[in-house]
């Protein structure tokens, strides 16, 4: 009998598969060639496309690798599709007007604005702040409290930098990778199980998605120019991604995971 998926997970009027939209720049190689008539996107956050698949509102999308690990059992990852740096990301910013390392001498805490969209960048921040800075006396607040200095992923990030309004912006990725010698992997594509044969057809959606986009980059970086980039600046951003994870990547996910465990439980300010 051939398996026939959930309706919650098709739009009413169609067939169509509902998939989580990650709008960043750098996500669009995977949207940008897949097929129309097969699927839906709805555009979320990280942190609000990870909920949609637990509750089963979306059948899949990339979500951070934090919540990979928190959702554990009940999602399945597609196929090593996902977004990884091997060297800085260019979109995960901590930005501030003084040195963490003069911050730490001239202030007793620390007041760090985290963003409201990814768990796992605030986790690596964490990370980062203990073995990289040694520092302990700091406080997250949300993003639109007064801080010391504040962490920005994505789009919003590009645009922050690109204002100029910090003086001093500290590259994420490009840190773990100077701590670990290992590649940092943001996030990652999964699938709430309930069709197997659909995951795998996807999979092999994506993968042929992001091959045609990477032949055609200045058509998808027209697409985006005057958006914090121009076309150049564009490709080169998106040049600068992994989008299939390899056993590299897997060796980062792993230390991430470990460095992760040994801290205390943080819970999320939204």
């Amino acid at each position: 009998m051939r398996y026939t998926m959930k309706s919650r997970y098709m739009n009413s009027s169609s067939s169509q598969i509902k998939l989580g939209h990650m709008t960043y720049i750098n996500s669009a190689v995977f949207y940008s060639n897949l097929p129309k008539s097969k699927y839906t996107l709805h555009p979320y956050t990280p942190r609000e496309m990870a909920k949609s698949i637990e509750e089963n509102r979306i059948f899949a999308g990339p979500i951070p690798y934090a919540e990979i690990i928190r959702l554990g059992k009940k999602i399945t990852p597609l196929s090593n599709i996902g977004v990884a740096c091997k060297n800085d990301a260019k979109s995960v910013f901590v930005f501030s007007n003084i040195s963490i390392s003069k911050l730490k001498i001239k202030k007793k805490k620390i007041i760090i604005a985290v963003t409201s969209h990814s768990a796992t960048s605030v986790q690596l921040l964490r990370i980062l702040l203990r073995d990289y800075w040694s520092l302990e006396n700091y406080e997250f607040v949300k993003e639109d409290s007064y801080h010391d200095i504040c962490l920005v992923i994505g789009d919003p990030a590009i645009k922050v930098k690109k204002s100029g309004s910090y003086k001093i912006v500290y590259d994420l990725a490009s840190i773990w990778k100077e701590l670990t010698g290992l590649p940092f992997v943001f996030a990652e594509w999964v699938s709430n199980q309930s069709s197997l044969q659909e995951s795998n057809i996807l999979s092999e959606n994506i993968k042929n998605s992001i091959e045609l986009s990477n032949k055609n980059l200045e058509k998808l970086a027209h697409k985006f120019s005057g958006h914090y980039f121009d076309e150049n600046e564009i490709v080169n951003y998106i040049n600068n991604f992994t989008y299939i994870l390899d056993d590299e990547c897997r060796k980062g996910q792993l230390e991430f995971k470990k460095r992760l465990e040994t801290l205390n439980t943080w819970h999320s300010l939204y």
